[in-house]
């Protein structure tokens, strides 16, 4: 989002660098470890409370990827 200049009648708005709508908690589970070779568990996203569950790394990529497009979808028709 850029600043609005001096002529502007619209305040200054700058985005946040963290948007709290691409927040996500990503929980491992018990048999992660470096050891095992296991990368497995739960990603939610906190706003909407979405949640998925991943078996590896890349499907974990995969499901954050496909969950920031969706909710960006809506944004851009605006």
């Amino acid at each position: 989002m850029k600043a609005k200049g001096p002529d502007s009648k619209e305040p200054n708005t700058i985005a946040p660098a963290l948007p709290s709508w691409k927040a996500f908690v990503i929980q491992l589970s018990h048999d992660t470890t470096p050891e095992s070779g296991i990368f497995a568990g739960r990603v939610e996203h906190l706003t909407s409370g979405r949640r998925q569950r991943f078996a590896s790394g890349k499907e974990l990529l995969s499901m954050l990827m496909r969950l920031l497009r969706d909710l960006d979808a809506p944004s851009k028709d605006q």
